[in-house]
């Protein structure tokens, strides 16, 4: 992905496709330990989803499910624009 907003898009469309139940989770595990390095404000949120989904979990219980849907969420939201003070 070129940008942070082609990130921000694309996380949440997968995250809506995998809560959807559309998606696999080693296809999405897949996905996700494709994506490159980023800059803040995304850098630490990626990093951590890759080192989430980088750990192999034989049984995907519904806590697990949560924690990939909180972990996809915090990149998509770490792009929220943020509006300068005074605007």
């Amino acid at each position: 992905m070129k940008t942070q907003e082609d990130l921000a898009i694309a996380v949440r469309r997968m995250q809506q496709q995998y809560e959807r139940g559309r998606m696999d989770r080693d296809i999405l595990r897949g996905w996700v330990l494709g994506l490159p390095s980023y800059p803040q404000p995304h850098g630490a949120a990626v990093d951590a989803l890759k080192a989430w989904f980088a750990i192999r979990q034989s049984d995907v219980t519904p806590e697990i499910r949560a924690r990939d849907l909180d972990r996809l969420a915090a990149v998509a939201d770490a792009s929220a624009v943020r509006i300068p003070d005074g605007l």
